[in-house]
């Protein structure tokens, strides 16, 4: 399933805000053969993004160590517990490369001498080589015979080395380690390009890794443990809001467990949910099935036509936000970024059902129907560096309570916090800057910016889709996050 159609209602675009130590063992003998063994007892609080930032000055030093000036990220593969590694677990297997490119570019020294040439979106770029493949050392030899388009100037230069990697969930639900590999022009097998990464899952990486969960309580008195704002002083409220949003992200990735083991209902099976999917085949709903905590339907036939409805439950209180994704994509202008960057489809109380048919096409009151590959390019994109994975997601966000906002005093990041946001975001300018200091200011005043909180409603017109821009901030931690999975390569 691809491109675009929809109906639609308000749609939001808002920026955010016990694990053990692994060493990699690599067996040249196949490809990436990289393996995670249990070593000493470790433990991070740091989510993926930041602990990555962390671990970027180390990478700019091995590439500078190995003369690497031409760098190239690219999509990583993800291992869920005993399961194999796949490049189409969801979202983050791109979303964690989008990071570390940014996160390059950023902390790119402007020295001469050490600085690194990145290549913009290198997965895109090296999907349009049929051979090229980081799995075996012909297809590794593959990428360093053609010139790539950088992330600034209008040059373009052959690659000296591409860094990628694995990320190992581990058996717990809860934590993981992530490794950073690099293989270079002239050279054999990958290497480790800096420490193993050690980092804890949060509930926005729930849904990027194709996890599920519902909060349950979460609508319950406007606040996930029942309490309400009253008279204190703005500063007390807010730490206490503090605290119960980091109670929810970690009551997430608990019920996310939960799920797995089959000890909690699937979201969309599960009463407390606070919206329902609906997935239709030329207009008849197809079931799905849930198994081992997943949750699958029916692969579209070549032709049929894909709607998808989002229903909004009778017990949830307050608007909605929904991000609904297919391939990585957001129904909302086929953006790629997080979840809590997306724009979103905004369920109320006197709206609460949503027929989605496509794509709505950025800046413009039309959209592009899905489309439903062939099976030869199904599997096509299946073994390329796309982001097409063979799932839809659904995410849900209730609405920030913004009324201590205005008396809370002003928050002023550092630098290291600035460059986080930016790299959370994961996207560059669409017109390449002439140099790397422009394309760095464009990236952290990107990410400094005052969330895009809009929304759209949509009448119910097929051809077009006539919108209504509304205001909507979400609470950062979503409420439930559901994956399907509908498409699975052999």
């Amino acid at each position: 399933m691809c491109p675009p159609q929809t109906h639609f209602r308000k749609a939001t675009a808002v920026s955010p805000s016990s694990s053990r130590s692994f060493v990699f063992r690599f067996s040249l003998l196949a490809v990436c053969a990289v393996s995670f063994l249990s070593a000493a007892s470790a433990q991070s609080n740091d989510t993926i993004p930041r602990a990555l930032q962390k671990q970027i000055p180390a990478i700019i030093d091995y590439l500078n160590e190995h003369d690497c000036r031409t760098v190239g990220v690219l999509k990583f593969r993800i291992k869920k517990g005993n399961d194999k590694l796949s490049d189409s677990v969801g979202p983050l297997n791109s979303l964690i490369a989008d990071r570390l490119e940014v996160g390059l570019i950023l902390a790119n020294p402007f020295d001469e001498q050490r600085q690194l040439n990145i290549i913009k979106d290198a997965s895109t770029q090296v999907g349009r080589i049929g051979d090229a493949t980081h799995l075996t050392q012909a297809g590794r030899n593959a990428f360093f015979d053609k010139s790539f388009d950088l992330s600034w100037g209008k040059q373009r230069s052959k690659a000296d080395a591409f860094l990628t990697g694995i990320v190992q969930v581990h058996p717990d639900g809860r934590n993981v380690s992530i490794g950073v590999l690099a293989f270079r022009r002239g050279a054999d097998g990958l290497q480790r390009a800096c420490d193993v990464v050690q980092a804890k899952l949060d509930a926005s990486t729930l849904g990027e890794l194709g996890e599920s969960f519902v909060l349950r309580g979460a609508f319950d008195g406007g606040t996930f443990d029942g309490s309400s704002s009253d008279d204190r002083d703005p500063e007390t409220v807010h730490k206490e809001q503090t605290k119960q949003r980091e109670k929810r992200e970690q009551t997430a990735v608990e019920e996310a467990v939960k799920v797995k083991t089959k000890d909690s209902r699937f979201p969309l099976n599960d009463s407390a949910a606070p919206l329902k999917l609906e997935i239709l085949y030329d207009g008849q709903p197809v079931a799905i099935e849930t198994r081992d905590g997943r949750a699958f339907v029916q692969e579209p036939q070549q032709g049929q036509k894909v709607e998808l409805a989002i229903v909004r439950s009778s017990n949830t209180s307050g608007r909605l936000g929904v991000v609904l994704k297919v391939n990585g994509e957001n129904t909302l202008y086929r953006q790629t970024v997080s979840d809590l960057e997306c724009a979103k489809w905004i369920l109320s109380p006197e709206h609460v059902r949503t027929v989605v048919r496509g794509y709505q096409i950025d800046g413009t009151n039309e959209m592009e129907s899905f489309a439903v590959l062939s099976q030869e390019a199904s599997a096509q994109r299946a073994m390329d560096y796309g982001r097409h994975v063979g799932q839809i997601q659904v995410t849900v966000f209730k609405e920030e309570d913004l009324k201590l906002a205005d008396d809370l005093p002003p928050v002023i990041p550092d630098e290291d916090e600035e460059d986080l946001v930016a790299m959370l975001r994961g996207i560059q300018p669409r017109k390449t800057p002439q140099n790397l200091s422009a394309l760095k200011h464009q990236l952290r005043l990107a990410g400094k910016e005052e969330p895009e909180t809009r929304g759209l409603i949509v009448q119910d017109k097929v051809a077009k889709n006539e919108i209504e821009i509304v205001s909507f901030t979400p609470d950062p931690t979503p409420v439930m996050s559901a994956t399907i999975t509908y498409y699975q390569a052999d």
